[in-house]
Protein backbone atom coordinates (compact mmCIF):
# COMPACT_ATOMS: atom_id res chain seq x y z
CA UNK A 1 0.00 0.00 0.00
CA UNK A 2 1.09 3.11 -0.71
CA UNK A 3 1.90 6.19 1.43
CA UNK A 4 -0.95 8.29 -0.21
CA UNK A 5 -3.36 5.34 0.01
CA UNK A 6 -2.70 4.77 3.95
CA UNK A 7 -3.27 8.69 3.92
CA UNK A 8 -6.71 8.56 2.25
CA UNK A 9 -7.50 5.99 4.34
CA UNK A 10 -6.74 7.24 7.65
CA UNK A 11 -8.82 10.46 6.44
CA UNK A 12 -11.73 8.67 5.78
CA UNK A 13 -11.54 6.79 9.06
CA UNK A 14 -11.02 9.79 10.79
CA UNK A 15 -14.33 11.21 8.77
CA UNK A 16 -16.44 8.09 9.98
CA UNK A 17 -15.54 8.65 13.89
CA UNK A 18 -16.38 12.84 13.25
CA UNK A 19 -19.77 11.97 11.59
CA UNK A 20 -20.68 9.23 13.87
CA UNK A 21 -20.40 11.47 16.85
CA UNK A 22 -22.65 14.14 15.17
CA UNK A 23 -25.09 12.29 14.72
CA UNK A 24 -25.34 10.97 17.80
CA UNK A 25 -25.79 14.11 19.07
CA UNK A 26 -28.44 14.97 16.51
CA UNK A 27 -30.72 11.75 18.62
CA UNK A 28 -29.55 13.19 22.02
CA UNK A 29 -31.39 16.03 20.68
CA UNK A 30 -34.50 14.61 18.99
CA UNK A 31 -34.73 12.90 22.40
CA UNK A 32 -34.78 15.79 24.47
CA UNK A 33 -37.41 17.97 22.59
CA UNK A 34 -39.73 14.57 22.60
CA UNK A 35 -39.33 14.09 26.34
CA UNK A 36 -39.66 17.70 27.07
CA UNK A 37 -42.77 17.74 24.75
CA UNK A 38 -44.73 14.80 26.54
CA UNK A 39 -44.29 16.26 29.96
CA UNK A 40 -45.28 20.09 28.96
CA UNK A 41 -48.56 18.07 27.39
CA UNK A 42 -49.35 16.13 30.43
CA UNK A 43 -48.62 19.59 32.87
CA UNK A 44 -50.97 21.09 31.00
CA UNK A 45 -54.25 19.27 29.82
CA UNK A 46 -53.36 16.03 32.13
CA UNK A 47 -52.89 13.91 29.79
CA UNK A 48 -50.83 12.48 26.89
CA UNK A 49 -52.62 12.50 23.36
CA UNK A 50 -51.87 14.35 19.99
CA UNK A 51 -53.92 16.92 20.36
CA UNK A 52 -52.08 17.78 24.30
CA UNK A 53 -48.50 17.25 22.00
CA UNK A 54 -49.88 20.05 19.65
CA UNK A 55 -51.18 22.22 22.03
CA UNK A 56 -47.80 21.88 24.03
CA UNK A 57 -45.89 22.64 21.22
CA UNK A 58 -48.32 25.52 20.26
CA UNK A 59 -48.13 27.28 24.18
CA UNK A 60 -44.44 26.99 25.46
CA UNK A 61 -41.76 29.23 23.88
CA UNK A 62 -39.19 27.07 25.62
CA UNK A 63 -39.99 23.97 23.40
CA UNK A 64 -39.32 26.02 19.89
CA UNK A 65 -35.75 27.07 21.30
CA UNK A 66 -35.47 23.22 21.89
CA UNK A 67 -36.93 22.74 18.37
CA UNK A 68 -34.15 24.54 17.09
CA UNK A 69 -31.31 21.87 18.41
CA UNK A 70 -31.21 19.46 16.10
CA UNK A 71 -30.44 21.36 13.04
CA UNK A 72 -27.37 23.00 15.46
CA UNK A 73 -26.26 20.12 15.91
CA UNK A 74 -26.18 19.05 12.04
CA UNK A 75 -24.64 22.65 11.22
CA UNK A 76 -22.58 22.25 14.24
CA UNK A 77 -21.34 18.61 13.51
CA UNK A 78 -20.94 19.11 9.57
CA UNK A 79 -18.95 22.15 10.13
CA UNK A 80 -16.66 20.64 12.92
CA UNK A 81 -16.17 17.37 11.10
CA UNK A 82 -14.65 19.45 8.02
CA UNK A 83 -12.21 21.68 10.31
CA UNK A 84 -11.37 18.48 12.22
CA UNK A 85 -10.78 16.19 9.17
CA UNK A 86 -8.71 19.30 7.18
CA UNK A 87 -6.82 19.97 10.33
CA UNK A 88 -6.62 16.10 10.68
CA UNK A 89 -5.18 15.49 6.85
CA UNK A 90 -3.32 18.50 7.11
CA UNK A 91 -1.23 16.93 10.10
CA UNK A 92 -1.10 13.44 8.27
CA UNK A 93 0.31 14.87 4.98
CA UNK A 94 3.05 17.13 7.15
CA UNK A 95 3.69 13.66 9.12
CA UNK A 96 3.93 11.40 6.11
CA UNK A 97 6.03 14.36 3.67
CA UNK A 98 8.69 14.51 6.85
CA UNK A 99 8.59 10.22 6.03
CA UNK A 100 8.72 10.51 2.84
CA UNK A 101 11.67 12.52 3.00
CA UNK A 102 13.06 10.48 5.97
CA UNK A 103 12.46 7.26 3.94
CA UNK A 104 13.95 8.83 0.83
CA UNK A 105 17.01 9.75 2.79
CA UNK A 106 17.70 6.06 3.91
CA UNK A 107 17.03 4.76 0.28
CA UNK A 108 19.52 7.40 -0.89
CA UNK A 109 21.90 6.13 1.70
CA UNK A 110 21.65 3.06 1.30
CA UNK A 111 22.23 2.99 -2.05
CA UNK A 112 25.66 4.69 -1.82
CA UNK A 113 26.73 2.22 0.87
CA UNK A 114 25.60 -0.80 -1.75
CA UNK A 115 28.20 1.14 -4.60
CA UNK A 116 30.87 2.71 -2.17
CA UNK A 117 33.59 1.10 0.09
CA UNK A 118 32.76 2.01 3.68
CA UNK A 119 36.28 2.71 4.33
CA UNK A 120 37.56 4.18 1.81
CA UNK A 121 34.88 5.73 0.22
CA UNK A 122 35.85 5.02 -3.21
CA UNK A 123 32.91 3.24 -5.60
CA UNK A 124 33.42 -0.64 -5.25
CA UNK A 125 33.49 -3.56 -7.56
CA UNK A 126 30.13 -3.64 -7.99
CA UNK A 127 29.61 0.07 -9.20
CA UNK A 128 33.20 -0.68 -11.37
CA UNK A 129 31.56 -3.38 -13.21
CA UNK A 130 28.59 -1.28 -13.83
CA UNK A 131 30.87 1.08 -15.47
CA UNK A 132 33.04 -0.49 -17.11
CA UNK A 133 30.17 -2.31 -19.01
CA UNK A 134 29.09 1.40 -19.44
CA UNK A 135 32.41 2.19 -21.27
CA UNK A 136 31.87 -0.23 -23.51
CA UNK A 137 28.95 0.26 -24.92
CA UNK A 138 29.90 4.02 -25.40
CA UNK A 139 34.00 3.69 -26.82
CA UNK A 140 34.94 5.15 -30.03
CA UNK A 141 36.44 2.99 -33.17
CA UNK A 142 39.95 4.49 -32.03
CA UNK A 143 40.11 3.80 -28.30
CA UNK A 144 40.04 1.25 -26.03
CA UNK A 145 39.20 0.55 -22.62
CA UNK A 146 41.70 -0.29 -19.78
CA UNK A 147 41.55 -1.87 -16.29
CA UNK A 148 44.37 -0.92 -14.42
CA UNK A 149 44.56 -3.11 -10.67
CA UNK A 150 47.02 -2.01 -8.06
CA UNK A 151 47.64 -3.91 -5.09
CA UNK A 152 49.62 -2.14 -2.20
CA UNK A 153 53.24 -4.45 -1.95
CA UNK A 154 53.74 -5.64 1.74
CA UNK A 155 50.45 -4.60 2.72
CA UNK A 156 50.31 -7.86 4.65
CA UNK A 157 53.01 -6.88 6.32
CA UNK A 158 52.67 -3.43 6.85
CA UNK A 159 48.84 -4.63 8.87
CA UNK A 160 50.66 -7.09 10.70
CA UNK A 161 53.47 -4.96 12.29
CA UNK A 162 51.13 -1.45 12.80
CA UNK A 163 47.87 -3.37 13.22
CA UNK A 164 44.76 -3.17 10.93
CA UNK A 165 43.35 0.42 12.72
CA UNK A 166 47.14 1.73 11.42
CA UNK A 167 46.61 -0.32 8.09
CA UNK A 168 43.42 0.91 7.51
CA UNK A 169 45.02 4.64 7.86
CA UNK A 170 47.26 3.69 5.22
CA UNK A 171 44.18 2.69 2.94
CA UNK A 172 42.43 5.93 3.20
CA UNK A 173 45.26 7.73 2.69
CA UNK A 174 46.70 5.74 -0.34
CA UNK A 175 42.81 6.05 -1.56
CA UNK A 176 43.12 10.17 -1.35
CA UNK A 177 45.89 9.65 -3.18
CA UNK A 178 45.06 7.74 -5.75
CA UNK A 179 42.33 10.32 -6.63
CA UNK A 180 44.62 13.10 -7.43
CA UNK A 181 46.76 10.19 -9.63
CA UNK A 182 43.66 10.82 -12.13
CA UNK A 183 44.20 14.67 -12.60
CA UNK A 184 47.62 13.87 -13.09
CA UNK A 185 48.99 15.47 -16.76
CA UNK A 186 49.89 12.01 -18.19
CA UNK A 187 46.27 10.60 -17.31
CA UNK A 188 44.52 13.76 -18.33
CA UNK A 189 46.34 13.68 -21.90
CA UNK A 190 46.22 9.69 -22.17
CA UNK A 191 42.29 9.76 -22.61
CA UNK A 192 39.03 10.91 -23.19
CA UNK A 193 35.78 10.86 -20.99
CA UNK A 194 34.71 10.03 -17.42
CA UNK A 195 37.97 7.77 -15.47
CA UNK A 196 37.49 6.17 -12.32
CA UNK A 197 39.01 4.77 -9.43
CA UNK A 198 37.45 2.23 -7.29
CA UNK A 199 38.79 -0.12 -4.24
CA UNK A 200 37.96 -4.02 -4.52
CA UNK A 201 39.37 -5.53 -1.73
CA UNK A 202 41.70 -5.74 0.62
CA UNK A 203 44.89 -3.79 -0.36
CA UNK A 204 43.33 -3.86 -4.16
CA UNK A 205 42.59 -0.87 -5.87
CA UNK A 206 41.59 -0.19 -9.39
CA UNK A 207 41.67 2.38 -12.57
CA UNK A 208 39.27 2.26 -15.39
CA UNK A 209 40.60 4.53 -18.27
CA UNK A 210 36.85 4.14 -20.26
CA UNK A 211 38.65 6.02 -23.65
CA UNK A 212 41.80 5.66 -23.78
CA UNK A 213 43.30 6.63 -27.05
CA UNK A 214 45.00 3.35 -29.18
CA UNK A 215 48.10 5.45 -30.23
CA UNK A 216 49.18 6.43 -26.75
CA UNK A 217 52.00 4.35 -25.48
CA UNK A 218 50.42 2.06 -22.40
CA UNK A 219 53.67 0.69 -21.49
CA UNK A 220 54.66 4.66 -20.39
CA UNK A 221 51.64 4.84 -18.76
CA UNK A 222 51.03 2.35 -16.53
CA UNK A 223 55.06 2.88 -15.42
CA UNK A 224 53.49 6.43 -14.35
CA UNK A 225 50.87 5.43 -12.15
CA UNK A 226 53.36 2.75 -10.86
CA UNK A 227 55.56 5.93 -10.02
CA UNK A 228 52.79 8.13 -9.20
CA UNK A 229 51.69 5.78 -6.38
CA UNK A 230 55.08 5.32 -4.97
CA UNK A 231 54.55 7.46 -1.79
CA UNK A 232 55.52 8.16 1.83
CA UNK A 233 52.31 7.46 3.95
CA UNK A 234 52.01 8.32 7.96
CA UNK A 235 50.67 6.17 10.52
CA UNK A 236 51.05 5.50 13.83
CA UNK A 237 54.15 8.43 13.92
CA UNK A 238 55.98 6.34 11.21
CA UNK A 239 56.82 7.54 7.73
CA UNK A 240 56.00 4.72 5.74
CA UNK A 241 57.50 4.13 1.47
CA UNK A 242 54.60 2.09 -0.05
CA UNK A 243 55.08 0.88 -3.40
CA UNK A 244 52.65 -0.75 -6.07
CA UNK A 245 52.19 -3.70 -8.46
CA UNK A 246 50.12 -3.29 -11.57
CA UNK A 247 47.81 -5.97 -13.58
CA UNK A 248 46.19 -4.74 -17.02
CA UNK A 249 43.93 -5.43 -19.24
CA UNK A 250 42.20 -3.95 -22.24
CA UNK A 251 38.61 -4.26 -24.08
CA UNK A 252 38.12 -5.42 -26.74
CA UNK A 253 41.59 -7.27 -26.87
CA UNK A 254 41.50 -9.00 -24.00
CA UNK A 255 37.62 -9.48 -23.12
CA UNK A 256 34.06 -8.17 -23.75
CA UNK A 257 32.57 -7.73 -20.28
CA UNK A 258 33.48 -6.81 -16.61
CA UNK A 259 33.93 -10.18 -15.39
CA UNK A 260 36.15 -11.24 -17.94
CA UNK A 261 38.20 -7.93 -17.79
CA UNK A 262 38.32 -7.86 -13.93
CA UNK A 263 39.69 -11.45 -13.78
CA UNK A 264 42.34 -11.01 -16.27
CA UNK A 265 43.92 -7.68 -14.76
CA UNK A 266 44.17 -9.74 -11.65
CA UNK A 267 46.10 -12.45 -13.34
CA UNK A 268 48.68 -9.92 -14.69
CA UNK A 269 48.99 -8.74 -11.20
CA UNK A 270 49.04 -12.04 -10.10
CA UNK A 271 51.96 -12.98 -12.86
CA UNK A 272 53.75 -9.18 -11.88
CA UNK A 273 54.22 -10.40 -8.44
CA UNK A 274 55.22 -13.90 -8.94
CA UNK A 275 57.96 -12.46 -10.72
CA UNK A 276 58.77 -9.53 -9.00
CA UNK A 277 57.78 -7.00 -11.57
CA UNK A 278 56.14 -3.89 -11.40
CA UNK A 279 53.42 -4.66 -14.05
CA UNK A 280 51.96 -7.06 -16.23
CA UNK A 281 50.10 -6.72 -19.16
CA UNK A 282 47.61 -9.53 -19.80
CA UNK A 283 48.69 -12.38 -22.47
CA UNK A 284 46.55 -15.59 -22.82
CA UNK A 285 49.79 -17.28 -21.55
CA UNK A 286 48.57 -15.87 -17.94
CA UNK A 287 45.81 -18.16 -17.73
CA UNK A 288 47.25 -20.79 -16.39
CA UNK A 289 47.83 -18.49 -13.26
CA UNK A 290 44.73 -18.60 -13.15
CA UNK A 291 43.90 -22.38 -13.47
CA UNK A 292 46.01 -22.86 -10.35
CA UNK A 293 43.49 -20.76 -8.56
CA UNK A 294 40.74 -22.59 -10.17
CA UNK A 295 41.90 -25.81 -8.90
CA UNK A 296 42.75 -24.54 -5.51
CA UNK A 297 39.26 -23.61 -5.48
CA UNK A 298 37.93 -26.25 -6.77
CA UNK A 299 40.25 -28.36 -3.90
CA UNK A 300 38.20 -26.01 -1.48
CA UNK A 301 34.88 -26.96 -2.44
CA UNK A 302 35.75 -30.43 -2.04
CA UNK A 303 36.94 -30.03 0.85
CA UNK A 304 34.32 -28.36 2.23
CA UNK A 305 31.70 -30.93 0.75
CA UNK A 306 33.85 -33.39 2.30
CA UNK A 307 34.48 -31.64 5.04
CA UNK A 308 37.92 -31.37 5.44
CA UNK A 309 38.76 -28.17 6.57
CA UNK A 310 40.82 -28.09 9.56
CA UNK A 311 39.87 -26.34 13.11
CA UNK A 312 41.59 -24.47 15.32
CA UNK A 313 41.02 -22.90 18.83
CA UNK A 314 42.50 -20.25 20.39
CA UNK A 315 41.12 -20.24 24.48
CA UNK A 316 40.27 -17.36 25.61
CA UNK A 317 40.81 -16.67 29.73
CA UNK A 318 39.78 -14.93 32.81
CA UNK A 319 42.77 -12.71 33.04
CA UNK A 320 42.82 -12.46 36.75
CA UNK A 321 42.33 -16.49 37.56
CA UNK A 322 43.65 -17.81 33.82
CA UNK A 323 40.79 -19.59 33.64
CA UNK A 324 39.65 -20.66 30.28
CA UNK A 325 36.15 -19.82 29.55
CA UNK A 326 35.86 -20.16 26.07
CA UNK A 327 37.50 -20.41 22.52
CA UNK A 328 38.12 -19.08 18.93
CA UNK A 329 37.53 -20.78 16.36
CA UNK A 330 39.96 -20.89 13.48
CA UNK A 331 40.01 -22.53 10.28
CA UNK A 332 42.92 -23.73 7.82
CA UNK A 333 42.81 -25.72 4.50
CA UNK A 334 45.95 -27.99 3.62
CA UNK A 335 45.06 -28.42 -0.10
CA UNK A 336 47.74 -30.99 -1.78
CA UNK A 337 50.14 -29.33 -3.44
CA UNK A 338 49.81 -25.63 -2.33
CA UNK A 339 51.18 -25.52 0.91
CA UNK A 340 48.72 -24.35 3.79
CA UNK A 341 46.12 -21.67 3.31
CA UNK A 342 45.03 -19.60 6.56
CA UNK A 343 41.53 -17.86 6.93
CA UNK A 344 43.23 -14.72 5.81
CA UNK A 345 44.23 -15.60 2.48
CA UNK A 346 41.69 -17.83 1.75
CA UNK A 347 38.70 -15.37 2.49
CA UNK A 348 39.73 -13.11 -0.66
CA UNK A 349 39.72 -16.38 -2.93
CA UNK A 350 36.05 -17.12 -2.53
CA UNK A 351 34.64 -13.36 -1.62
CA UNK A 352 31.23 -13.32 -3.40
CA UNK A 353 31.12 -17.13 -3.92
CA UNK A 354 28.62 -19.64 -2.80
CA UNK A 355 31.70 -20.98 -1.24
CA UNK A 356 31.87 -18.52 1.18
CA UNK A 357 28.70 -19.40 2.49
CA UNK A 358 29.37 -23.27 2.37
CA UNK A 359 32.50 -22.61 4.51
CA UNK A 360 30.56 -20.43 7.07
CA UNK A 361 27.55 -23.09 7.45
CA UNK A 362 30.67 -25.56 8.00
CA UNK A 363 32.72 -24.31 10.39
CA UNK A 364 29.65 -23.53 12.76
CA UNK A 365 28.45 -26.97 12.16
CA UNK A 366 32.13 -28.32 13.37
CA UNK A 367 31.98 -25.83 16.17
CA UNK A 368 28.85 -27.06 17.45
CA UNK A 369 29.86 -30.61 17.29
CA UNK A 370 32.98 -29.82 18.98
CA UNK A 371 30.83 -28.00 22.07
CA UNK A 372 28.95 -30.98 22.72
CA UNK A 373 32.12 -32.74 22.97
CA UNK A 374 33.25 -30.92 26.01
CA UNK A 375 29.97 -29.96 27.39
CA UNK A 376 29.48 -34.03 27.16
CA UNK A 377 32.91 -34.29 29.61
CA UNK A 378 31.69 -31.53 31.12
CA UNK A 379 33.76 -28.58 30.36
CA UNK A 380 30.95 -25.91 30.24
CA UNK A 381 32.82 -23.27 27.82
CA UNK A 382 31.66 -21.50 24.89
CA UNK A 383 32.88 -21.40 21.23
CA UNK A 384 33.68 -18.20 19.19
CA UNK A 385 32.90 -18.44 15.23
CA UNK A 386 34.09 -15.68 12.83
CA UNK A 387 30.85 -14.84 10.94
CA UNK A 388 32.59 -14.21 7.36
CA UNK A 389 28.93 -13.51 5.83
CA UNK A 390 26.67 -11.74 7.37
CA UNK A 391 24.20 -11.31 4.68
CA UNK A 392 23.05 -15.04 4.37
CA UNK A 393 19.13 -14.86 5.49
CA UNK A 394 18.96 -18.63 5.63
CA UNK A 395 21.83 -18.33 8.66
CA UNK A 396 19.66 -17.39 12.06
CA UNK A 397 17.31 -20.47 10.74
CA UNK A 398 20.41 -22.96 10.28
CA UNK A 399 21.93 -21.62 13.59
CA UNK A 400 18.10 -22.17 15.43
CA UNK A 401 17.69 -26.18 14.09
CA UNK A 402 21.66 -26.73 14.70
CA UNK A 403 21.31 -26.01 18.69
CA UNK A 404 17.67 -27.12 19.08
CA UNK A 405 19.69 -30.91 17.70
CA UNK A 406 21.83 -31.03 19.62
CA UNK A 407 20.11 -29.72 22.95
CA UNK A 408 22.91 -26.76 23.02
CA UNK A 409 22.03 -23.61 25.26
CA UNK A 410 22.56 -20.45 22.46
CA UNK A 411 24.42 -18.43 25.51
CA UNK A 412 27.51 -20.87 24.50
CA UNK A 413 27.85 -20.21 21.07
CA UNK A 414 29.35 -16.44 20.18
CA UNK A 415 29.39 -15.04 16.68
CA UNK A 416 32.27 -12.34 16.05
CA UNK A 417 32.16 -10.40 12.96
CA UNK A 418 34.18 -7.68 11.15
CA UNK A 419 33.75 -4.00 9.78
CA UNK A 420 33.79 -5.52 6.21
CA UNK A 421 31.20 -8.42 6.71
CA UNK A 422 28.64 -6.12 7.67
CA UNK A 423 28.59 -2.21 6.33
CA UNK A 424 29.11 -3.45 3.07
CA UNK A 425 25.42 -4.71 3.22
CA UNK A 426 23.56 -2.87 5.94
CA UNK A 427 20.21 -3.56 4.81
CA UNK A 428 20.80 -7.56 5.29
CA UNK A 429 22.76 -7.80 7.86
CA UNK A 430 20.86 -5.86 9.89
CA UNK A 431 18.37 -8.42 10.30
CA UNK A 432 20.46 -11.51 9.92
CA UNK A 433 22.36 -10.04 13.64
CA UNK A 434 19.11 -9.19 15.12
CA UNK A 435 17.45 -12.59 13.84
CA UNK A 436 20.87 -14.28 15.83
CA UNK A 437 20.64 -11.97 19.09
CA UNK A 438 16.72 -13.09 19.48
CA UNK A 439 17.98 -16.52 19.30
CA UNK A 440 20.11 -15.82 22.21
CA UNK A 441 23.16 -16.19 20.39
CA UNK A 442 25.96 -13.40 21.11
CA UNK A 443 27.20 -11.28 18.71
CA UNK A 444 30.63 -9.39 19.33
CA UNK A 445 32.88 -7.52 17.33
CA UNK A 446 36.45 -8.69 16.24
CA UNK A 447 38.69 -6.23 15.66
CA UNK A 448 36.71 -2.85 17.31
CA UNK A 449 38.73 0.27 16.60
CA UNK A 450 40.18 -0.75 13.52
CA UNK A 451 38.60 1.31 11.71
CA UNK A 452 36.00 4.78 11.62
CA UNK A 453 32.90 3.17 11.56
CA UNK A 454 33.41 0.68 14.58
CA UNK A 455 30.80 2.95 16.88
CA UNK A 456 28.18 2.63 14.45
CA UNK A 457 27.94 -1.04 15.58
CA UNK A 458 27.32 -0.29 18.93
CA UNK A 459 24.23 2.08 17.77
CA UNK A 460 22.80 -0.29 15.20
CA UNK A 461 23.73 -3.61 15.40
CA UNK A 462 22.79 -5.78 18.29
CA UNK A 463 26.42 -5.93 20.14
CA UNK A 464 27.30 -7.72 23.60
CA UNK A 465 30.91 -8.00 23.37
CA UNK A 466 33.92 -6.34 21.57
CA UNK A 467 37.10 -7.15 21.43
CA UNK A 468 40.20 -4.40 21.32
CA UNK A 469 42.25 -4.13 18.11
CA UNK A 470 45.51 -5.89 18.66
CA UNK A 471 47.00 -3.04 17.32
CA UNK A 472 46.23 -0.71 20.45
CA UNK A 473 47.07 -3.39 22.32
CA UNK A 474 50.69 -3.69 20.93
CA UNK A 475 51.53 -0.16 21.41
CA UNK A 476 50.33 0.31 24.54
CA UNK A 477 52.95 -0.12 26.52
CA UNK A 478 55.17 2.48 24.80
CA UNK A 479 52.96 5.08 23.52
CA UNK A 480 50.70 7.00 26.09
CA UNK A 481 48.23 7.62 23.32
CA UNK A 482 47.59 4.19 23.08
CA UNK A 483 46.98 3.12 26.40
CA UNK A 484 44.58 6.03 27.04
CA UNK A 485 42.97 5.08 24.02
CA UNK A 486 42.64 1.73 25.27
CA UNK A 487 41.28 2.28 28.76
CA UNK A 488 38.45 4.51 27.35
CA UNK A 489 37.29 1.64 25.05
CA UNK A 490 37.31 -0.48 28.73
CA UNK A 491 35.07 1.97 30.39
CA UNK A 492 33.04 2.70 27.55
CA UNK A 493 32.54 -1.00 27.66
CA UNK A 494 31.78 -0.89 31.15
CA UNK A 495 29.40 2.14 30.54
CA UNK A 496 27.37 0.26 27.72
CA UNK A 497 27.39 -2.91 29.77
CA UNK A 498 29.14 -4.49 26.95
CA UNK A 499 31.73 -7.67 27.64
CA UNK A 500 35.18 -6.68 26.71
CA UNK A 501 38.08 -9.06 25.50
CA UNK A 502 41.35 -8.00 24.52
CA UNK A 503 42.82 -10.15 21.63
CA UNK A 504 46.34 -10.47 20.83
CA UNK A 505 48.30 -10.27 24.66
CA UNK A 506 52.08 -11.27 24.14
CA UNK A 507 53.78 -11.01 27.00
CA UNK A 508 53.24 -10.80 31.15
CA UNK A 509 53.86 -6.52 31.01
CA UNK A 510 51.54 -6.45 29.13
CA UNK A 511 48.90 -8.94 30.94
CA UNK A 512 49.35 -6.65 33.94
CA UNK A 513 48.92 -3.06 32.20
CA UNK A 514 45.29 -4.89 31.04
CA UNK A 515 44.42 -6.57 34.45
CA UNK A 516 45.34 -2.88 36.38
CA UNK A 517 42.73 -1.15 33.52
CA UNK A 518 40.04 -3.29 34.52
CA UNK A 519 39.93 -5.69 31.69
CA UNK A 520 38.64 -8.83 32.39
CA UNK A 521 39.02 -11.12 29.68
CA UNK A 522 41.70 -11.84 26.76
CA UNK A 523 43.70 -13.90 24.65
CA UNK A 524 47.18 -14.12 22.74
CA UNK A 525 50.05 -16.21 22.02
CA UNK A 526 51.28 -15.32 25.92
CA UNK A 527 48.74 -17.69 26.81
CA UNK A 528 48.14 -20.02 23.98
CA UNK A 529 48.40 -19.81 20.18
CA UNK A 530 45.44 -21.65 18.03
CA UNK A 531 45.65 -25.46 18.80
CA UNK A 532 43.20 -28.67 17.85
CA UNK A 533 40.59 -29.66 19.64
CA UNK A 534 42.49 -32.29 21.53
CA UNK A 535 45.17 -29.73 23.07
CA UNK A 536 42.53 -27.47 23.93
CA UNK A 537 40.65 -30.82 26.00
CA UNK A 538 44.60 -31.53 27.95
CA UNK A 539 44.58 -27.40 28.67
CA UNK A 540 41.18 -27.83 30.24
CA UNK A 541 41.68 -31.12 31.91
CA UNK A 542 45.12 -29.48 33.56
CA UNK A 543 43.00 -26.57 34.46
CA UNK A 544 40.58 -28.91 36.47
CA UNK A 545 43.30 -30.93 38.85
Amino acid sequence: MSIKQHLVIRSAVLKGRVNKYAILGLVISLGSIVIATLLVAYQVTGFINFTSIILAQKVNPALWALDLTPFMFAYWGQSFCHEVVTTAESMIENETKALVDKSSDLELKLQYETHHDHLTHLPNQRLLSQRINQGIKQIGPNEELAIIVLHICSFKEINGKYGSFNANSLLIQFAERLKTVLLEPFLLQAYMGMNMVARLQGAEFALLIPRLRKDHQLDELITKVINATAISLMIDGNSINIKTTAGVALYPEHGNDDSILLQRANASLFRAEKEGRPYAIYHSGMDKDTEIRSVILTELSSAIDNEQIVMLYQPVLELKTQKIIGVDTQVQFNPPNNGSIAADRLLPLIEGSVLLKKLTLLVIKNAVNQLVQWHQVNHKIYITVNLFDATDIELPAFVGQLLKTHNISPQYLKMEFTEKACLSDQAHSIIVLKQLADLGVTLGISDFCSGYSSFLYLINFPISDIKIDKSLLRNMLDDEKHEDVVLAIIKLAAAMKLTMFADGILDPSMLKKLKQMGCVYGQGSYFSPAIDAGAVTTMLEKMDI
